[in-house]
């Protein structure tokens, strides 16, 4: 239904704060925060100045709250916003939205309440996804919306690798915690190679003047299908030389769809171009993982390329955009912001490509790149927290 402009009840005051009004605002709020603290934390722990163990090992709670807690607080802040756009109803806020971030905020600090029984820890964790699948699927079934359904399927399975690390913490079932971090990165890259689809060609023809992105059906089906079969083989069977092929086949079919979204044009466009060399850092990231067949590469390289590079450099550069667009403001990045997409992509670098060459200095350059990962986010942090708390500058609810 259309905004009836002469609504009053339609408008809020510009100077009024707002920081339950839609779903990215908070979301987006403490992902910007967390990318902060969690990545000081494990600077810290890597030091020797402080230990994080306890209810998760150093390396399992670092990983956990990387995808379980930063990323999975950029996809609900994402999602919860988004569904509006596709339906036209109106998503959760408000006290309920206060609810359901304190349920994620229990997540993240349960686990440091050491007389907390250990199944209830573990029971706040998971249950935050759900929460996110169910107020997704309700408008979504409603409208018919069965394009945007597959969402929902997935937040379920990312909840199910989330229940696979616990209960490994918990020693319930012999599971390597490993295998549902390595499940969720997976699972949040067939997000990005999904919704990409959409929005990176829609953005690009929109943002850039004189473009026109190219589709191949073929390579459109393959995208996804190639990353669920890499991820199938490497979560599930672990490494093999099966692995590796299939890692080729999807950096090769993603590559591709990246071709025919690109213009040398991009790089006058910010907000374009921090997506585009997001997406091809999964690309490169597969490029690694293949290179296992050889000795070349290693898990860690494949891993932090996916995550630092295409998983760091998309959710920073889809909170810059929709913060932008979902306050009114007109679809310009600052020049600090800018600059923080280059300092996010200097850190991959760091923590991806340098240490392949330069193995004994392996500990220095992930110290490294934890401060640029730091100073990039404290960059978006500081420039979006009164955007994300105040309403809109159009006055416009949301």
């Amino acid at each position: 239904m259309a905004l009836n402009i002469e609504d009053p009840e339609k408008y809020v005051s510009k100077d009024s704060y707002a920081p339950f009004a839609l779903g990215f605002r908070p979301f987006f709020l403490l992902a910007g925060f967390s990318a902060v603290l969690l990545i000081i934390l494990w600077f810290l722990q890597l030091s020797g100045k402080i230990s994080v163990s306890g209810y998760y090992t150093p390396t399992g709670w670092h990983a956990h709250e990387m995808l379980f807690g930063y990323t999975a607080a950029v996809i609900a802040g994402f999602l919860l916003t988004a569904a509006g756009n596709w339906t036209g109803i109106k998503m959760i806020n408000g006290w309920r939205l206060m609810l359901l971030t304190v349920v994620f905020l229990a997540g993240r600090f349960a686990p440091f309440m050491t007389d907390l029984p250990h199944w209830l820890i573990a029971t706040v964790d998971i249950i935050f996804l759900p929460l996110v699948a169910l107020i997704l699927a309700i408008p979504v079934i409603r409208m018919k919306q069965w394009s945007n359904i597959v969402f929902v399927p997935l937040l379920l399975i990312m909840a199910a690798a989330n229940l696979a690390v616990h209960l490994s913490a918990l020693k319930v079932v012999d599971v390597n915690i490993v295998m549902g971090s390595r499940a969720m990165v997976y699972l949040v890259i067939v997000l990005i190679v999904v919704m990409g689809g959409r929005v990176i060609p829609f953005f690009t023809e929109r943002g850039v003047a004189g473009v026109t992105t190219i589709k191949w059906n073929a390579i459109e089906y393959l995208s996804a299908i190639s990353v669920l079969l890499t991820a199938i083989s490497d979560v599930f069977f672990g490494w093999s030389v099966v692995t590796g092929y299939l890692a080729i086949f999807a950096a090769l079919i993603n590559a591709i769809r990246l071709y025919g979204w690109y213009s040398n044009l991009i790089w006058y466009v910010p907000l374009v171009w921090v997506l585009q060399v997001a997406y091809a850092w999964i690309i490169f990231g597969f490029i690694l993982k293949s290179l296992m067949i050889f000795d070349f590469s290693q898990n860690a390289f494949s891993y932090h390329a996916f995550t630092v590079g295409g998983i760091g450099m998309m959710t920073l550069g889809m909170m810059a955009r929709v913060s932008i667009g979902h306050t009114g403001r007109e679809m310009v990045l600052g020049s600090w912001m800018v600059l923080s997409f280059i300092i996010l992509n200097v850190a991959a670098i760091v923590r991806v490509i340098i240490p392949m060459f330069m193995h004994d200095f392996y500990l220095q350059l992930i110290q490294i790149a934890s401060g640029l990962w730091i100073v990039a986010f404290t960059i978006f942090a500081i420039a979006y927290t009164p955007m994300l708390l105040k309403a809109r500058i159009d006055g416009r609810e949301g």
